[in-house]
C-alpha cells in the first residue's frame, strides 16, 4: 500500500510526502510519484506527528459523566468498581472502539492502554487501526488481575498480534499489589522484553501510606524491589521528592503527565519543571474518559501548560513547544515506537490539520495555536502505521460504534 500526500505544509513549507508500506519513504517538492491513494492538501493542510496518548483506560468511556465531582477513593470504591464488576468482554470491546473513535477524531495515532479484558481491546484496536500498547493488568483485588491471568493472556494474544499492537505488563499500583506480585510483574516484563506500566504517587495519601507502612516513599520502594528500569512507564507521578526524581532519572523511566484528571480529582500538580530539568522523559496522557472526561489531546496540551503556569505563577513555564513534544515525540519514546517525527524512514503516524479551521486563524504560530486555541475538530485526516484511518473527518463504521457503545452504557446505568 502507498499514499501520496500532495501540497501539504511541513514546518512552514509546502511539500509532498510519499508513504510506502508503514513508513515514510520520500519527502520533497512535487515528487510526481504514483500511489495507491492520494490526499491533496492544496496548501491548506499542515502535516504533523500524530499524538501518543501515554496513559488511558479507554473502555471507561462507558462511565463518562457518571457520578462526577467526588473524591478519588469514594468515586472508585463506591461508584466505579461496582460498575466494573459487571463489565463483559463485549462491553469492553465496544467501549474501547468508542474511545478510539474519539481519539482518532482528535489526532491520536497511538495509545498506552491499561484496562481489563485485553483480548477484547486488541480486537477493537486491530479493527480501528490505531497503534497501541495493550496492558495486561495486575491487581490483587480481582481474579482478572492475577499472575495466572496475565500469563494466559500473554500466551494467547502474542501469537497473532499485528505489528502495530504490542503488550505491556500493567500492575495497577503499589497499594493494590503485594510486594511479591510487583516483583513478579517486573521480572515477567523483563524476561519477555515488555513495557511495565503502573500508576505511581497519584495522591498524597498514597505517599503517606507508603511512608507509614514501609518507611520509604513509593519510587524508593519500587527501587528497593528492583522494579524500575528503562521499560517503566509511570502514570501520574505527582508527589515525587527530589530524591525520587533522581532515582527515576538514573533508571531512565518515563513519566506520564495527566493534567485534566489530576485537576478534576484534585490529586495534585505534576512536577513538570523539576522532572524536565532532571532530564526525565515526560509524555502526556488523558487518563480514563470517566475521570477526565475528554480524550482530546489538544485540550490536554492546553491544560498541561496552563496548570504549570498558574501553579508556579510564571507564564514562561511549560512552553508550547515543550508541551507539544510531550504529546508526540516523548510519548513515542516512552512506548518505543519508531514514529514521532516526520522524517524519511520513520513510521507513518501523522495527522493533517485544516489550517482554515477558525481556531487556527490568523495563524501567527502553528504550535502555539495547536496548544492554546485548537481542538480536535481541526484534524481533517489521520494516518497510522501507513494506513488512512480517517479521511475528511469520516471514520469507517463510526455510526455503529456510537450506537452500540451507547446501548451498553445505558444498560449499565439502568442496572
Amino acid at each position: 500500500m502507498s499514499i501520496l500526500l500532495k501540497n501539504v505544509i511541513l514546518e512552514g513549507r509546502q511539500k509532498d510526502i510519499f508513504i510506502e508500506g508503514e513508513r515514510i519513504k520520500r519527502i520533497g517538492e512535487n515528487l510526481g510519484v504514483r500511489a495507491g491513494e492520494e490526499i491533496d492538501g492544496y496548501g491548506q493542510k499542515a502535516v504533523l506527528p500524530g499524538f501518543v496518548n501515554g496513559h488511558s483506560h479507554s473502555a471507561m468511556i462507558l462511565f463518562r459523566g457518571f457520578s462526577d465531582d467526588l473524591p478519588l477513593k469514594e468515586w472508585l470504591e463506591k461508584k466505579i468498581f461496582p460498575l466494573e464488576a459487571g463489565l463483559t468482554e463485549d462491553d469492553v470491546y465496544w467501549g474501547t472502539k468508542m474511545a478510539l473513535l474519539e481519539m482518532i477524531k482528535s489526532g491520536t495515532t497511538a495509545i498506552n492502554e491499561m484496562y481489563w479484558y485485553p483480548e477484547a481491546q486488541v480486537e477493537a484496536v486491530r479493527e480501528m487501526g490505531i497503534r497501541a500498547v495493550i496492558g495486561l493488568v495486575m491487581a490483587d483485588f480481582s481474579p482478572l488481575g492475577s499472575r495466572e491471568k496475565v500469563e494466559k493472556s500473554y500466551k494467547g494474544i502474542r501469537k497473532n498480534l499485528p505489528d502495530f499492537i504490542s503488550l505491556s505488563v500493567a500492575p495497577h499500583a503499589i497499594y493494590s499489589l503485594s510486594r511479591e506480585n510487583l516483583i513478579w510483574a517486573s521480572d515477567f516484563a523483563r524476561k519477555n522484553k515488555l513495557l511495565l506500566h503502573i500508576h505511581l504517587s497519584e495522591t498524597e495519601k498514597e505517599v503517606e501510606d507508603c511512608l507509614r507502612e514501609r518507611k520509604m516513599r513509593p519510587a524508593e520502594y519500587l527501587e528497593e524491589i528492583g522494579f524500575l528500569g528503562e521499560n517503566s512507564i509511570l502514570a501520574h507521578s505527582i508527589w515525587l521528592s527530589d530524591k525520587e526524581i533522581d532515582i527515576l532519572r538514573k533508571r531512565a523511566a518515563s513519566l506520564v503527565y495527566n493534567p485534566s484528571s489530576n485537576m478534576k480529582l484534585a490529586s495534585g500538580v505534576f512536577p513538570f519543571e523539576r522532572a524536565r530539568s532532571a532530564g526525565l522523559n515526560i509524555s502526556l496522557g488523558t487518563d480514563g474518559p470517566a475521570s477526565n472526561n475528554s480524550l482530546d489531546m489538544f485540550e490536554e496540551m492546553k491544560f498541561a501548560s496552563l496548570l504549570q503556569k498558574i501553579n508556579g505563577l510564571d507564564p514562561t513555564l511549560a512552553k508550547a513547544e515543550d508541551i507539544f513534544k510531550t504529546a508526540t515525540v516523548n510519548g513515542d519514546r516512552a512506548i518505543r515506537a519508531d514514529a514521532g517525527r516526520l522524517v524519511v524512514g520513520q513510521l507513518a503516524d501523522l495527522m493533517l490539520i485544516d489550517l482554515d479551521n477558525v481556531s487556527l486563524l490568523p495563524g501567527h504560530n502553528l504550535i502555539s495555536d495547536l496548544v492554546y486555541s485548537a481542538n480536535g475538530s481541526c484534524v481533517s485526516d489521520l494516518i497510522s502505521n501507513g494506513k488512512i484511518i480517517m479521511r475528511e473527518r469520516r471514520v469507517e463504521g463510526e455510526e455503529e460504534i456510537k450506537r452500540e457503545a451507547k446501548k451498553r452504557a445505558d444498560k449499565k446505568r439502568n442496572s
